[in-house]
């Protein structure tokens, strides 16, 4: 399953398509190649090419992962499931340490309180945690266990941060 339209344009004219989803338009941040090799078959590789790898983290887009170019792999390509693009469970947040949404939502209306940031806080600092190899996404999940318990909890996630200027990124088209 390949999308490889890019109909969004940059603020300086050049198409952010080639940082940006193919799909949605989101701008995605950048994993490791051998993060990638472990959640996706040889041949899922081989359509991303060889340059940079980012991944699509809006919830409501099916990509997963997209090249610069615009080709993309679907998150049913993957052989994990990926917490914040699924709706049924199991939805997966911290592939190290097994916490998922489910396990955060029992454990709320069980005790009234969620200890799995603290026990991932705890864990990464006495250097278990492997989110670079596990966490499809190549970033660690706290960020991800913080959003999910400010919602538990109803309360207001942290707003984000405001871009700084309208530059695209330094993209080759920019000069």
């Amino acid at each position: 399953m390949m999308h490889d339209d890019h109909p969004h344009d940059g603020p300086c004219g050049c198409s952010s398509g080639r940082l940006a989803c193919p799909r949605c338009g989101a701008l995605g941040n950048g994993v490791a190649r051998s993060t990638v090799e472990r959640f996706i078959a040889p041949e899922a590789l081989a359509t991303l090419g060889f340059g940079e790898i980012r991944f699509c983290a809006n919830p409501q887009c099916a990509v997963a992962y997209y090249a610069p170019l615009g080709t993309a792999v679907f998150k049913d390509q993957l052989s994990v499931r990926l917490g914040l693009k699924e709706s049924q469970a199991p939805r997966p947040i911290c592939h190290c340490f097994g916490h998922s949404i489910e396990s955060l939502e029992a454990e709320w209306k069980a005790k009234g309180s969620v200890s799995a940031i603290i026990d991932v806080m705890g864990k990464v600092r006495a250097g278990e945690c492997r989110c670079g190899e596990l966490n499809p996404q190549g970033t660690c999940c706290l960020g991800e266990l913080r959003q999910v318990v400010l919602a538990l909890q109803n309360l207001p996630s942290a707003p984000e941060p405001e871009p700084e200027d309208d530059d695209c990124g330094g993209c080759s088209g920019c000069g």
